[in-house]
């Protein structure tokens, strides 16, 4: 059940990542700079891998999925939506499903599917490289390729101070969101004992 589950999610978020690629009948890669792009197909990536990865090689992948696509969803909604004037998430199916449901899709599988217990912090701080390093790279290398993501990691746009106040800003909910997960996986484990 839970792999029917999880290639039904992929399948779902792909077909919202298609239709937001192609404009005018032509395939627009640049949107694949964006984390929100990215992001997506890491989830869509993810969760084919967890059809098959055993281990602890799991726990690194499911963290980095949900996290990734819940800070995703977040940014988006309350930042970007508010702040840069981008379209809400209702106002079609490639923002529904690429800032709603590939929120929904990772954590729905956890509560639901995925065996508790066994999240350490290790697992949070490796779901926290991706966006890390999407950022380093876009900030140094933005001027060069002329290209910054987001308003907030320009900073020519927002100067260099708030640049790293936005980073850590940003930083926080995945941080927050990481160890709620570690928390509820541990009270989950507890219970399990118990009983």
């Amino acid at each position: 059940m839970k792999n029917v589950y999880l290639v039904f999610c992929a399948t779902i978020i792909l077909i919202g990542l298609r239709m937001g690629m192609v404009h005018n009948g032509e395939v627009v890669l640049s949107n694949l700079k964006m984390f929100t792009y990215q992001s997506n197909l890491a989830m869509v990536v993810g969760f084919f891998a967890l059809i098959t990865v055993k281990g602890p090689l799991r726990q690194y992948i499911l963290v980095a999925v949900v996290l990734a696509t819940t800070v995703t969803g977040l940014v988006y909604n309350f930042v970007l939506v508010p702040f840069a004037g981008a379209p809400r998430f209702y106002s079609d199916f490639v923002n529904f499903s690429t800032h709603v449901l590939v929120t929904i899709f990772p954590l729905v599988f956890y509560f639901l599917f995925e065996e508790k217990g066994k999240l350490k912090c290790r697992h949070i701080f490796a779901g926290m490289v991706f966006p890390m390093v999407y950022w380093v790279v876009f900030v140094t290398i933005g001027e060069r390729i002329d290209f910054f993501p987001y308003f907030f990691m320009n900073p020519h746009y927002v100067g260099w101070g708030m640049t790293f106040v936005w980073f850590g800003a940003l930083l926080a909910p995945f941080a927050v969101l990481g160890f709620l997960l570690l928390w509820y996986d541990g009270r989950r484990l507890v219970s399990a004992n118990r009983t």
